[in-house]
């Protein structure tokens, strides 16, 4: 008699796990990826199934699903059995459970017989698999545009590459990282000596290798990978923090106040800018704002990229944008454009003015070598320099930052840490002001 059992590849690790289903018939056993993952604090090793507890709302969707995958393969089995007048083997098995539950995605990808999916094709499945829902996030989400233009992004650099290195699943090691590193550390140049491909820096390099690394994870779920040298420390995606500006508050006035009444859309793109330079809002958030998250004076928000639901003070430069954009807009705000618009925009704006005409020394490390470059300060805002501007602000304000963390929705001290730039001078003449404020009171 047939037995299915679902079990947890690694139910002692700290993070998501995935689910394999154990198929056992005539003395063998077939291990089945169901695709699927879990933390082990939410599985019920006893029952098999997920937890329905608060902290892992999606267990009834998961748990369905896991019914489905048993009931498919106890289905498939039976006929399997009929339809050859004997016990199956566990390959014939697999492969028709993949054509049942996979028949977009079968073994056979490029419709050739007997020949296995290659390491780029299945890097396709894994971007479409991803576009489509059938591969979720952590939290059981859709993954964003952002996050499939990386996959594809690093698909075209592999594809790349792999003109000149022979990309299978087994020669992924030492040697595939180090030339693979090496070629992004690179520029290629043309015939004419143009640039066909650029260098990239240090945090470009480990996006690759963290997106690699991601995809062989599904590759290993799915019974495609057994190579396990991508999880060793040799195949490390480096990331340092990137170099970023923020704006203090003299310098928002003196960009609040230039005069754009000439150049409308300017003008709109400024005062959003503003806003978010007064939430402390991501883009997606203060681009994304409605009527309804006004409630008095406060925005109530549940954040795009990571869910959580924050309470911003409508500040006084919010208020007086809101006051101006009232009844031209559902929302009392301007409307919002593409970020890398917003972000061209941005500059031009910048540039007209003068406090922001100052020279910067920008530092990163490029093919692997360290660069030190000077810009003039309008040239590094963007839209991320709003939420910077707000936690640097009102961090050297002296606000508590655990209270900051809430309305900025960080959940790690260290994330929002990152945000805050601070320098050295600032931090004494901070500790400074601080010490002669506590003598005052004794």
């Amino acid at each position: 008699m047939a037995k299915f059992n679902f079990y947890l590849r690694e139910k002692s690790k700290d993070g998501e796990t995935p689910i394999i289903l154990f198929v056992s018939f005539n003395s063998t056993r077939l291990k089945y990826p169901t695709g699927k993952a879990i933390y082990s604090k939410f599985w019920n090793e006893t029952e098999q199934v997920a937890r329905q507890v608060k902290d892992f709302p999606l267990s009834k969707e998961l748990n369905s699903y896991l019914r489905f995958i048993k009931g498919t393969a106890e289905k498939e089995l039976e006929s399997l059995h009929n339809e050859l007048q004997r016990p199956p083997s566990i390959e014939e098995l697999k492969k028709r459970l993949d054509e049942v539950l996979n028949p977009s995605d079968s073994i056979n990808y490029t419709k050739e017989e007997n020949r296995p999916v290659t390491f780029l094709e299945l890097f396709k499945r894994f971007i479409k698999d991803s576009e489509t829902g059938i591969r979720l996030t952590s939290t059981g989400k859709r993954f964003d545009k952002r996050s499939i233009q990386k996959y594809n992004t690093t698909y075209s650099v592999l594809e790349t590459f792999g003109k000149k290195y022979n990309l299978t699943f087994q020669s992924i090691d030492k040697n595939f990282y180090t030339k693979f590193v090496d070629f992004l550390n690179k520029p290629i140049y043309g015939k004419k000596n143009e640039v066909i491909k650029k260098s990239y820096s240090l945090n470009n390099v480990g996006k690759y290798i963290q997106v690699i690394k991601t995809f062989l994870n599904y590759a290993t779920e799915n019974g495609y990978n057994s190579n396990l040298y991508y999880q060793s420390k040799q195949f490390k995606a480096h990331k340092v923090p990137g170099f970023s500006i923020y704006l203090n508050e003299s310098e928002l006035t003196d960009l609040y106040n230039l005069d754009l009444s000439s150049q409308p859309h300017y003008e709109r793109v400024r005062d959003l800018f503003i806003v978010g330079c007064w939430t402390g809002l991501r883009f997606s958030d203060f681009t994304s704002i409605r009527q309804e998250n006004i409630e008095g004076d406060y925005l109530h928000i549940k954040t795009f990229k990571t869910g959580e639901s924050v309470v911003v003070p409508i500040l006084p430069a919010t208020k007086a944008i809101l006051e101006k954009y009232k009844d031209k807009y559902p929302n009392s705000l301007p409307p919002a454009i593409a970020n890398q618009k917003m972000n061209f925009y941005l500059k031009e704006i910048a540039k007209k003015v003068d406090s922001l005409k100052v020279p910067v020394e920008v530092e990163g490390i490029k093919g692997g070598i360290k660069v030190i470059t000077k810009k003039e300060k309008w040239e590094l805002v963007t839209t991320h320099t709003a939420r910077r501007s707000f936690a640097t602000n009102v961090y050297k304000s002296g606000f508590p930052a655990i209270s900051l963390m809430k309305i900025t929705g960080h959940r790690t001290e260290k994330a929002f840490l990152l945000y805050i730039k601070v320098t050295p001078e600032e931090n004494a003449r901070l500790l400074m002001e601080h010490w002669n404020k506590l003598k005052k009171q004794a």
